[in-house]
This record gives C-alpha cells, sequence and structure tokens, in this order.
C-alpha cells in the first residue's frame, strides 16, 4: 500500500467515525496539583526562535485584539484540510498531509511567554489550531474543534524527574478509547527545542506518563508568574480548564 492511498483510508475511517459518532463515557474531573514543574535550563543553542534568544517578548504569542470568526477559521484552514460536520461537535476539521502517528502539538516548540508557555507552531495553521478550541481522536486519526478564547496552549500538563509531557485537551464531553494517544514527552533539558528532534518514542511514553504527576505548569525563567493551569486528560473522563 502506498502512503498517499493509506493516508486516504486513514482519512475515510476518521470521517465515518465522526458523521456516526460514539457512546460517551462517564465523565469525572481530575485536576492537577497545585505545584510548579521546575523551569527548564536556560536556552544555549540556536533551537530558540531569534526573539526569545534576545530576550523579547514574542509579539504572535499574545492573545489577538479581536476573536476570530468561524469564516476565519473556514478560509485560512480549508487549504491545509478538510471540514466534516459532525453530530456530535458540528463542523470539525481533520488536517491534511500528516502521518498517520501525527499528534497534535508536536509540529513546533515552546516558548517562554509573559503569558506562560505558548506553542508555536511550524505549520500554517497553528495560529488557530493551538490557540483556539480542542482537539479529538477517533478512528486512528486526529480532528479540531473550533473554539475562540485564545491561550498560549489548550494542554494539560505532567512532570517526572528527568521529563516533561503535555497532552491537548480534548473536547467537553469527548468519549476517550482505552487508550489516550495524545501524551507527547521529552527530556527535561529540551523542553525548548523543536519537539520533533528530542520526542520519546511512542513506545515508551505510556510508561513515563503513567509514572508522571499532574502539574499546573511549568516555571519560567524570564517571568515571575507563569500562567497556565489545566486538569490532566485521562480515558474515560472529561476535561475543562483553569486560568489564571
Amino acid at each position: 500500500m502506498t502512503g498517499k492511498s493509506g493516508g486516504a483510508l486513514l482519512l475515510a475511517a476518521v470521517l465515518a467515525g465522526l458523521v456516526s459518532g460514539p457512546a460517551r463515557a462517564q465523565e469525572e474531573v481530575e485536576n492537577p496539583s497545585e505545584e510548579m514543574a521546575p523551569p527548564p535550563p536556560p536556552v544555549e543553542d540556536d533551537t530558540q526562535p531569534q526573539q526569545q534568544q534576545q530576550g523579547q517578548q514574542p509579539a504572535a504569542f499574545g492573545p489577538p485584539a479581536q476573536e476570530p470568526t468561524q469564516q476565519q477559521f473556514d478560509e485560512t484552514l480549508s487549504q491545509y484540510g478538510r471540514w466534516v460536520d459532525t453530530a456530535d461537535y458540528g463542523r470539525v476539521w481533520v488536517p491534511g498531509n500528516v502521518g498517520a502517528d501525527w499528534q497534535p502539538y508536536t509540529d513546533g516548540q515552546w516558548v517562554d511567554t509573559s503569558y506562560g508557555w505558548s506553542f508555536a507552531a511550524s505549520v500554517p495553521w497553528g495560529w488557530a489550531t493551538y490557540h483556539y478550541g480542542r482537539w479529538g481522536f477517533r478512528n486512528g486519526g486526529w480532528f479540531w474543534v473550533p473554539g475562540y478564547h485564545w491561550a498560549p496552549a489548550w494542554v494539560a500538563w505532567r512532570h517526572v524527574n528527568g521529563y516533561a509531557a503535555w497532552s491537548p485537551l480534548a473536547p467537553r464531553g469527548f468519549a476517550y478509547g482505552h487508550s489516550w494517544p495524545g501524551w507527547v514527552v521529552v527530556p527535561h533539558a529540551h523542553f525548548t527545542a523543536p519537539i520533533r528532534r528530542w520526542a520519546v518514542p511512542s513506545n515508551r511514553v505510556g510508561v513515563i506518563v503513567r509514572s508522571a504527576r499532574p502539574v499546573q505548569g511549568f516555571g519560567s525563567q524570564r517571568f515571575v508568574r507563569p500562567v497556565m493551569r489545566g486538569p490532566v486528560v485521562v480515558p474515560g473522563r472529561r476535561v475543562e480548564t483553569k486560568r489564571h
């Protein structure tokens, strides 16, 4: 099977699952501890965006003057994926030209800003999908549910000695499967580097995540008050967010 035909089959499976919709899972809420994980070490190489190396606040990593509209999402994202009407979440977006093992919040890197750790995407649609809305997973593929409230990133955090982990927050009421494939893990020492360079292989992620503890976020080397907060994403449970 060629990569192109395999991708088409995967997209068809995702779309079929989105239209039909699964049964709901029991919903509970699990909150993180009140503690912050330690900040990553100072950047000593050229992996950070230039503005960050100079100690400046990147202008692109703050909330816009006006909230986006559905029309803006439609016009911008249509060229990079496909919109699908669903019974559970209305109109959702499925990214195109991504591999079967692709995950949200892997195509970019974290930038330390006064708003908290902001996700700097390396894809042209990242301004929308990593700062608004939620990500869901069904039938082997990811889909994005639009939202209109900006955040540095919509993720839950975990930390264990030597590793930092995060996962996209799913839509409210999302029915998780037996396992949740959203967790991304990197060595804590390389938290600010391009993620794909240091991401832990998927066959090791589960062991690390299960041993990690939920935290509000990671401390900052540059700002006194980090602002990222969020609950843990747990299979079979819903997610709600907290922001300061």
